[in-house]
C-alpha cells in the first residue's frame, strides 16, 4: 500500500467556553491517546487577545507528525470554533480516499469522545484541509 499525507483537524464550540480551565481539560483528554507524545500546553497574549496552546507530536507507524491545538474564548465568523486541533500525519491505503477516511475515523474515534468526555460542546467536526474556512481572496 501507498504512503499518503493525509493531515486532518477538528474544530469544536463549547457550551461555555473558559480557555484557562478548558485547555487544561484537553489537554487531560489529549493525553490519554496513546499516539500523541510529548505534549505541553502554553498560554499566549498577543494584541489584547489571549488563549491556550497544546504542542506535541503524533507517533505513528507510517510516519511521526506534528500535532497542535488552540483553545480560545471568542467564536468569530472568520474562526468560527473555540477548540482547533491540526494533526498532520501520514497514512497508509491503497487511494488516498482511503488514507483520508482511516485518519478521519481515527480522530473520530480516539479524540472525540475523549474531549467531549470533559468539556461540554455544542458542535465537533473532523476536517481536511479544503473543508476548512478559507477566505475569499478578492
Amino acid at each position: 500500500m501507498t504512503i499518503f499525507r493525509a493531515d486532518h483537524y477538528l474544530v469544536a464550540e463549547f457550551e461555555k467556553p473558559d480557555p484557562a480551565s478548558d485547555g487544561k481539560k484537553v489537554l487531560e483528554a489529549l493525553q490519554e491517546i496513546k499516539e500523541l507524545k510529548d505534549l505541553a500546553i502554553v498560554s499566549r497574549k498577543l494584541e489584547g487577545r489571549q488563549w491556550s496552546e497544546i504542542l506535541g507530536r503524533a507517533v505513528i507507524p507510517v510516519g511521526s507528525r506534528e500535532f497542535w491545538a488552540m483553545i480560545k474564548k471568542d467564536v468569530t465568523p472568520r474562526e468560527p470554533y473555540n477548540l482547533f486541533i491540526r494533526v498532520d500525519i501520514n497514512s497508509e491505503g491503497p487511494t488516498i480516499d482511503a488514507a483520508r477516511a482511516a485518519v478521519k475515523g481515527w480522530i473520530e474515534r480516539e479524540f472525540v469522545p475523549r474531549i467531549q468526555a470533559k468539556v461540554p460542546l455544542k458542535s465537533v467536526r473532523v476536517l481536511q484541509p479544503n473543508e476548512l474556512f478559507m477566505p475569499k481572496i478578492a
